[in-house]
């Protein structure tokens, strides 16, 4: 689901309430807040942490649209972008969010142990080197494998390409302590990357996608999964990766009964 902020509905679907706005860091800006869609059902249930795409420039609402089943409470975040502020500033402002879900998702009737983060492109980037870099979470008091799973959809799993543009950093991939893959374990939480087909997906995602996961499996991550949808390009993994999602949280979910 696609769409800008200012035009936000007030309620999804009939399943849930109106949609809540929360402030998760002091900025006195438009951003920094968190549109919280939560369903009238009461019975503990996940919540999914979502950020955007857009290169870590664009702003914007990007949210697969079945994820509102009824059941998740779904937590969209509207963080700041470059050149507004740094590539590093938003990094760390991406942790701010998701430790925000973990001290205050309890008061909405959902549960900490069922908190799922994902995301788009640069969201996916976001989603994942805050999920894997346990310095992101740790200055909150959390641990990030408390995270139930980790969800990145066409991410770069590599340095993202705006942050070596404003380091400096070579075109070139680079894999250093701002690179998901510069965090492998095989004790992170359980992790399902989704792309587009190589050749279609931007250059490099659906290949370093597909070694990140070969390469926690070979570690002995015992549940990380990479799928490249034949056909898909970019926008199209988006467009496709509802089903794939909603069996990830649902088979956790099962799990954690």
């Amino acid at each position: 689901m696609r769409g800008d902020w200012q035009h936000f509905p007030r309620q999804i679907t009939p399943d849930y309430h109106p949609v809540e706005l929360e402030l998760y860091k002091e900025n006195g800006g438009e951003f920094n807040r968190l549109a919280i869609s939560r369903p009238l059902s009461a019975h503990p249930a996940p919540t999914i942490v979502w950020f955007h795409g857009g290169g870590l420039t664009g702003d914007g609402r990007e949210c697969p649209a079945e994820l509102y089943n009824g059941v998740n409470t779904v937590v969209e975040v509207r963080y700041p972008v470059y050149p507004a502020v740094s590539t590093l500033a938003i990094i760390e402002d991406a942790a701010a969010a998701v430790a925000w879900c973990f001290r205050h998702i309890g008061r909405l009737g959902r549960r900490e142990t069922s908190i799922f983060v994902g995301g788009m492109s640069a969201g996916a980037y976001l989603a994942a080197l805050t999920g894997m870099d346990a310095s992101r979470l740790a200055p909150y008091g959390i641990d990030h494998r408390r995270i139930a799973g980790l969800m990145p959809v066409s991410g770069q799993m590599t340095t993202h390409f705006q942050v070596k543009a404003e380091l400096g950093l070579p075109e070139s991939p680079v894999i250093d302590a701002l690179a998901p893959m510069g965090h492998l374990s095989a004790d992170l939480p359980p992790v399902l990357l989704i792309t587009g087909e190589s050749g279609l997906d931007m250059p490099g995602r659906p290949e370093e996608n597909a070694f990140m996961a070969a390469s926690l499996r070979a570690l002995g991550h015992p549940d990380a999964h990479h799928y490249a949808l034949p056909g898909h390009d970019h926008g199209g993994a988006f467009d496709s990766c509802d089903h794939l999602l909603l069996k990830f949280i649902n088979r956790i979910t099962e799990a954690q009964k």
